[in-house]
């Protein structure tokens, strides 16, 4: 009932000034509608705007820590390499060391074989003669 008492009053006052007040009623809505609407959508461009800045942020971030772990691997692999240089190494000297050593050790069982038999040859016939020595005293 309300309604449409204002409906007639603004029919009365229309008529009166010659302007149709409902025609300018609608054109300020029309205009209050849009500048909220308008408003509504810079708000959305701001919020989106502010999660692509922050999106940009992150894979920045994560583009350099992934250039740090490459960096990193890379340094992993080069020791690595180092290692495996330095492994094959040693084993290389620890092969020449031991031919080393059984080549030196057979020259030197080759030497000595002549002189212990020679001594123990000597010692054996020794014994023998003071065994019979002692043999005859006793």
């Amino acid at each position: 009932m309300n309604t449409a008492i204002l409906e007639v009053l603004i029919s009365v006052i229309s008529s009166f000034l010659g302007v149709n007040l409902k025609d300018i009623k609608a054109s300020l809505h029309k205009e209050n509608l849009k500048t909220s609407e308008d408003n509504v959508i810079s708000v959305s461009i701001d919020s989106v705007s502010k999660n692509l800045q922050d999106s940009k942020e992150i894979i920045e971030n994560a583009l350099l820590e992934i250039e740090k772990q490459k960096k990193l691997f890379e340094q992993m692999k080069q020791e690595a390499e180092i290692s495996q240089q330095i492994t094959t190494m040693n084993q290389e000297q620890v092969n020449a060391l031991n031919t080393l050593l059984e080549n030196t050790l057979n020259k030197q069982e080759k030497k000595t074989f002549p002189k212990t038999l020679l001594w123990n040859l000597f010692f054996c016939l020794l014994s023998a003669i003071l065994g019979y020595i002692l043999g005859k005293l006793l």
